[in-house]
């Protein structure tokens, strides 16, 4: 059975999971940039493994460090994470070990909202000069520079990402694209999904097929009324890219029952059941089982 809810309702029920901070998007370069957890302004020490862990938030940006960061020579890897509380990606990434330092950004509730945050032409670029600078100051990676990019997103966080990849010469500098039950488009008429606006996907996912790239996506089965849900926009962009959905019924991480899964080169996608609120948010704390371990893979072995 299939759950269909209308785009304020969907809204409503996922609320509690979100981290809204602000109404508009203002600079994420904050001057009176803080250290947050713990307040002592020390690094905190973590039972794991001994190291110490560092954070600091700067405009609606909070900049994570594990315990194991480290630069590679002269550079350094970058994931930016938009939508979902902080803590949520910090797990991902030690229950993963990955390498790489995790920048996590709130700006509402909405696609809207992110997608109107990052249209301009340098945000991208503003973003990781500031995150360089803040990784600098952690005295963490001394010397060293953003390397390798990769941008995330679970939910509405979309819209970030779609802004970004829309402007010219940003595709050539985001080595991968994460996407957690996601992304949405629009309808051109009832249950005809807008090509033109998942086509800015569909190139990047060309770029992953040849190996370029790295795409990976997950969906659950909420469906939605007004608007294509995730199983329709990321189905019509299989239909776009020619390649096959592959029958995988199997039983994933927190209980998520996968139903298929296609995979072309870098592009990966798996497709979930799951109706409700929870299905939804099992798709960001699920992440160090279904996409991470496609990034980890991929800048271990480059």
């Amino acid at each position: 059975m299939t759950a269909r809810v209308r785009s304020g309702a969907l809204v409503a029920t996922i609320a509690t999971a979100l981290v809204a901070v602000g109404v508009s998007c203002t600079a994420l370069a904050d001057q009176n940039s803080r250290r947050i957890e713990p307040s002592s302004g020390t690094p905190e020490k973590t039972e794991k493994t001994g190291g110490e862990a560092y954070r600091v938030q700067y405009g609606w940006a909070v900049l994570y460090l594990s315990p194991f960061f480290e630069p590679h020579g002269k550079t350094y890897d970058l994931i930016i994470h938009f939508h979902g509380a902080p803590f949520l990606q910090e797990e991902n990434i030690e229950r993963t070990h990955l390498n790489a330092a995790v920048v996590s950004i709130n700006v509402g509730i909405s696609a809207s909202s992110y997608s109107n945050c990052f249209a301009g032409p340098r945000s991208l670029d503003s973003l990781v000069e500031e995150t360089q600078r803040q990784v600098a100051r952690s005295g963490r990676a001394p010397g060293a520079h953003v390397g390798r990019i990769a941008l995330s997103a679970w939910s509405a966080g979309f819209g970030a990402v779609g802004s970004i990849l829309a402007t010219p010469g940003n595709a050539d500098k985001v080595d991968t694209v994460l996407l957690e039950d996601a992304p949405h488009a629009n309808y051109l008429a009832p249950n005809v999904v807008n090509d033109g606006a998942i086509q800015k996907w569909v190139d990047y996912a060309v770029r992953a097929m040849k190996g370029e790239k790295l795409f990976a996506l997950t969906h659950s089965s909420i469906m939605t009324e007004g608007y294509p849900s995730t199983t329709e926009t990321i189905g019509e962009m299989i239909k776009m890219l020619g390649v096959p959905k592959v029958a995988h019924p199997v039983t994933g991480p927190r209980g998520m029952r996968e139903i298929y899964e296609t995979d072309r080169g870098n592009f990966h996608v798996k497709g979930y059941e799951g109706t409700q609120k929870e299905d939804h948010i099992d798709h960001i704390k699920g992440m160090s089982e279904t996409v991470l371990p496609y990034l980890k893979a991929r800048w271990s072995t480059d």
